[in-house]
C-alpha cells in the first residue's frame, strides 16, 4: 500500500470515529454566535476583515479571527443556509486536526501510540463541544494548521527540502489568522525533539518574522496589541496572577470531573517514568506546556474558564499528544534497557526479574491512554449532553424566528437571553434576505408591559418545542407587578470609551444586576467592572436590580453612547 492510500485509509478512519462520537449533531440548527457571523459574512467581504479595522471591531474588537467569517463565507457560497452541511464541514475540520495529530506523533511514535493519541484526542470533551458549535470552526482549523506547520518543519529538518518550509510558513500564518492562541508556534517549533538547537532556531527565523508581521497586523486591526475582554494593565497584577493560578488548577476538573485525582495520577506517573528512564527533567515539556497555556491568561476573569470547551482544545491536543508520546518513549526506553541486557550477558538477571511484578510494570504504559480514555468519556458523554441539550434551545428557537412573522412575540430562553445577539443576528439576516419580519422577543417583563402583546411564546424543555403561553399574559404581568417597587434605591455611572464598557452599579452589594435591553438581551454584571465589548450606539438599556427577597427595581432607560459622556444616575428611596 503507498503512503498516500495509507494517508486516504487514515483520515477516512478518524472521519468515522468522529461521525460516530457526533452523529447526533448533523440535526443542529444556528446556535450561539452562528447568527451572527453568517450576518457578518452576507454584509461584508471576507478580505474587507482581513484589511479594514472598521469592518472588522464591528464584528469583534477584542479578538482577530478573519478565518472564521471566510470559512463560514465559503459554506455560504458552497451550501447556502442548509446548517446540517455546515456541521458536516465541521466534523471534517475535527477529523482533519485528529489525522494531522496522528500524523505528527507517526514522526516519532508507533502506530499504535500514535492512533491511541488520535482517538483520544477526538473522545475528549473539548472536542467533543467544538463539535457541538459551528462559532468555534476557527480554533479547529486553526488547529490543522498548526499541526500541518509542525510536519512540514520536521521533514524541513530531516530532508532539507524548499518546499517543506515554505507550507510551514504558509500554514502558520493561516493558523494565526484562525486563533490567537496558535501565535506562539514558532517558539514550540524551537523546542521540538528534532535535530539540533542551532538548525531548529536557524529553521524557525522565518516564523518569528511572521509573528512580528502578525503583530503589527494585529495592532493595526485593533488598535491594540493585547487581546481579550479585560484590559491588559491587570495582568501583571498579584490579583490577577491569583486567579490565573486558581483557573488553571480547575483544568483537570473540567477534562474528567470527579475522575481528575486518577488523571493526575496517571499523567504524574507517567511523565515521573520518563524522568527517571532519561535521568533528567522534562523541561521541554514544561516549556511547551507554558506555551499552550498562556494565550489562555486573557481569558481568566471574562468570559471566564468554566468548561472544556473551545479553550481547552489546545490543552486537550497537547496533553493527547504528550501522553502518547511519552507512552511511546517509556516502552522504547524498557525495551533498549532488556535488550541492552541481554547483549550484555545478562539475559538470566533479565529473566530473573520478569517476575510478575516486572510483567506489570512493564504493561503499564500500555494502559495509561486506554484509562485517560475511559474517565474522559465517562465524564464527556453526559457534560456533552447537556450542552447539546442547550444547543437544542437555540435549534428551536431558530426555526421559530425563521418560521414566523412579527405578529407573534415570544420569550428567550434563559440560555439564549445572555446570548441574545443570536436573536438579533438571525432576525437581521432573515430581514436582508427575505424581507420578511421575525417574532418579536420580549426580554424582561417590563417590555411585556409597555407592548401590546396578544400571542406570546416561550421555550418548553420537556417537548423542547415553543409552547404558546398566550393565555398566561395578564397572570404574568400580575406577577411583574407585585414584584416591582418603582421607588427603591438604585445607582448606577456608567461609560462606553474606546470599545471599553466600564460601570459602577449600587448602592446594593448583595442581590443582583442586569442590564436589560431590547437590542442588548439580558447580562447579568457585577455591581463594578469593565469589558472590552462591541456595543450598538445608542442602544437602549434598563438597569434591573433583583434583591435576595425578589422584589426587583428598575432604572430609568439609558442609551449607550460609544465615545460619549460618562453618565451617572441614582434614586433614593422616597
Amino acid at each position: 500500500m503507498t503512503n498516500l492510500l495509507k494517508a486516504g485509509l487514515g483520515l477516512l478512519l478518524m472521519l468515522a470515529l468522529v461521525l460516530l462520537v457526533n452523529a447526533g449533531v448533523i440535526g443542529a440548527n444556528w446556535r450561539w454566535d452562528d447568527s451572527q457571523i453568517l450576518l457578518h459574512s452576507h454584509q461584508y467581504s471576507f478580505w474587507q476583515d482581513f484589511t479594514r479595522p472598521e469592518v472588522w471591531q464591528q464584528f469583534s474588537p477584542a479578538n482577530l479571527t478573519p478565518w472564521l467569517i471566510f470559512s463560514f463565507e465559503v459554506d455560504m457560497i458552497l451550501f447556502g443556509l442548509n446548517p446540517t452541511l455546515f456541521y458536516l464541514h465541521q466534523l471534517l475540520a475535527i477529523a482533519a486536526a485528529a489525522f494531522m495529530l496522528y500524523s505528527c506523533l507517526r514522526l516519532w511514535c508507533l502506530p499504535v501510540f500514535a492512533a491511541a493519541g488520535a482517538a483520544l484526542f477526538v473522545l475528549g470533551l473539548p472536542t467533543m463541544l467544538v463539535a457541538e458549535q459551528l462559532m468555534t470552526r476557527h480554533y479547529i482549523e486553526g488547529l490543522v494548521f498548526a499541526l500541518v506547520a509542525v510536519y512540514a518543519f520536521v521533514l524541513y529538518l530531516r530532508t532539507a527540502k524548499l518546499w517543506t518550509i515554505l507550507l510551514a510558513l504558509l500554514m502558520y500564518a493561516l493558523a494565526v489568522t484562525a486563533k490567537e492562541v496558535y501565535v506562539p508556534l514558532p517558539a514550540l517549533l524551537v523546542l521540538l525533539p528534532e535535530a539540533d538547537w542551532r538548525r531548529r532556531i536557524k529553521a524557525s527565523i522565518a516564523f518569528f518574522a511572521l509573528t512580528l508581521c502578525y503583530a503589527l497586523w494585529r495592532g493595526y486591526m485593533l488598535d491594540s496589541f493585547s487581546g481579550g475582554y479585560v484590559s491588559s494593565s491587570e495582568y501583571l497584577s498579584p490579583a490577577f496572577m491569583g486567579d490565573v493560578i486558581a483557573s488553571f488548577a480547575t483544568f483537570p476538573v473540567l477534562l474528567t470531573g470527579s475522575w481528575w485525582p486518577l488523571l493526575v495520577v496517571l499523567v504524574v506517573g507517567l511523565w515521573l517514568a520518563y524522568a527517571i528512564g532519561q535521568r533528567r527533567v522534562p523541561w521541554r515539556a514544561i516549556l511547551i506546556a507554558a506555551l499552550v497555556l498562556l494565550p489562555l491568561v486573557p481569558l481568566v476573569r471574562s468570559p471566564g474558564i468554566m468548561l472544556a470547551d473551545r479553550y481547552l482544545l489546545l490543552p486537550w491536543t497537547l496533553l493527547s499528544f504528550s501522553l502518547a508520546w511519552c507512552a511511546d518513549r517509556v516502552i522504547v526506553a524498557m525495551d533498549q534497557r532488556r535488550h541492552n541486557a541481554m547483549l550484555a550477558g545478562h539475559s538470566t538477571t533479565a529473566n530473573a526479574g520478569s517476575g510478575k511484578g516486572a510483567g506489570a510494570l512493564s504493561a503499564a504504559p500500555w494502559l495509561v491512554v486506554p484509562l485517560v480514555i475511559v474517565i474522559t468519556l465517562m465524564h464527556a458523554v453526559p457534560t456533552r449532553g447537556t450542552v447539546a441539550d442547550i444547543g437544542t434551545e437555540f435549534d428551536v428557537q431558530a426555526d421559530f424566528l425563521w418560521r414566523h412573522d412579527d405578529s407573534r412575540a415570544f420569550v428567550p430562553s434563559a440560555n439564549v437571553l445572555p446570548s441574545y445577539w443570536f436573536v438579533t443576528g438571525l432576525t437581521d439576516l432573515k430581514q436582508r434576505i427575505s424581507g420578511d419580519g421575525s417574532p418579536l422577543p420580549v426580554v424582561d417583563d417590563i417590555y411585556l408591559a409597555e407592548q401590546d402583546v396578544s400571542q406570546l411564546f416561550t421555550y418548553d424543555a420537556e417537548c423542547q418545542c415553543m409552547r404558546d403561553m398566550s393565555d398566561d399574559i395578564a397572570a404574568r404581568l400580575a406577577g411583574f407587578a407585585q414584584r416591582l417597587r418603582p421607588d427603591a434605591p438604585l445607582s448606577l455611572q456608567y461609560s462606553y470609551q474606546r470599545g471599553y464598557f466600564s460601570w459602577q452599579f449600587g448602592p446594593a452589594q448583595e442581590g443582583s444586576y442586569h442590564v436589560v435591553s431590547d437590542t442588548l438581551g439580558v447580562l447579568p454584571l457585577p455591581p463594578a467592572g469593565q469589558l472590552r465589548v462591541t456595543l450598538a450606539d445608542n442602544a437602549p438599556f434598563y438597569l434591573r436590580y433583583t434583591s435576595p427577597e425578589g422584589w426587583i427595581t428598575y432604572s430609568e432607560l439609558h442609551r449607550v453612547v460609544r465615545d460619549g459622556a460618562a453618565v451617572e444616575w441614582s434614586r433614593n428611596q422616597n
